[in-house]
């Protein structure tokens, strides 16, 4: 094979044993996470206290549901077609799992925002929370979700090398199409940071956002429990499930920094 990506071949379920550890642990943040406005006194009409609230309770069930997912997925030691599978299924968990693991980060800022007595002294501080679910954080959950493309493409063209087209710079062509699609979303990223201040932002967007992750979640893992052991491994692994998904990925990201300015 003339591909670069030929010789690129990373362990699947030995690292997600370790993301299942990492969710577990924050799943038991998140539910602390929820209790900390108990002792709170917050009108109903609070809306960064209400946030705060559900932002942290889907980043719970988001979260563990992930620690069972990639415990399942660290099964996965087979090669072959079991390995194409396990390579699917860690691009369909790494968008939830960054964007669930982002919003313990934006239900902390709304919860700095509403009460302390000193919070003042947390201004500094939420900046840079601002920063990480706006800017940086988004970036890290795209530069990962083209590295869990990756896996997808060096299976396809493991099992089928006489279809992959590697012309320019020895790389296949999906890849210069994932390149595409991360940067558009980088570069849009950092013209939201531009234009943050300037944003207006319904206050229930949080809400909102937290809500779609975690039914994402939900949905990705009644796809990879019941679809994905009915489908022909071949669209499993197709570049178009790749492309899309990726695509999905970046405006996800893309919208949630978004809403992550609201918390400006």
């Amino acid at each position: 094979m003339s591909c670069a990506i030929a010789a690129f071949e990373f362990d699947i379920a030995s690292t997600a044993g370790w993301y299942s550890s990492i969710a577990g642990l924050l799943t038991g943040f998140a539910l602390l996470a929820i209790l900390l406005p108990l002792d709170h006194e917050a009108e109903r009409e609070d809306i960064e206290c209400t946030n705060a609230v559900v932002v942290f309770t889907c980043a719970f069930f988001a979260l563990l549901v992930l620690s069972i997912n990639y415990a399942v997925l660290a099964g996965r030691t087979a090669g072959g077609m079991v390995a194409a599978v396990a390579a699917h299924e860690q691009m369909l968990f790494g968008p939830t799992f960054g964007l669930a693991t982002l919003l313990l980060l934006f239900g902390l800022n709304a919860v700095l925002r509403t009460y302390g007595a000193n919070r003042e002294i947390f201004l500094p501080a939420q900046s840079v929370i601002i920063q990480m679910t706006s800017v940086l954080g988004p970036v890290i959950v795209l530069a990962l979700q083209f590295s869990n493309a990756l896996d997808v493409q060096f299976f396809r063209i493991e099992n089928a090398p006489e279809a992959a087209s590697c012309s320019i710079a020895s790389m296949p062509d999906s890849t210069w199409i994932n390149l595409a699609i991360t940067g558009g979303a980088m570069v849009a990223l950092l013209i939201l940071a531009a234009l943050g201040p300037r944003l207006r932002i319904p206050p229930q967007a949080p809400m909102l956002i937290a809500k779609i992750v975690l039914g994402f979640t939900v949905a990705a893992t009644a796809w990879t429990a019941i679809a994905v052991p009915l489908l022909p491994v071949e669209l499993v692994t197709s570049a178009l499930f790749e492309h899309s998904l990726l695509a999905l990925t970046a405006a996800a990201t893309v919208g949630f920094a978004a809403a992550a300015h609201a918390g400006r």
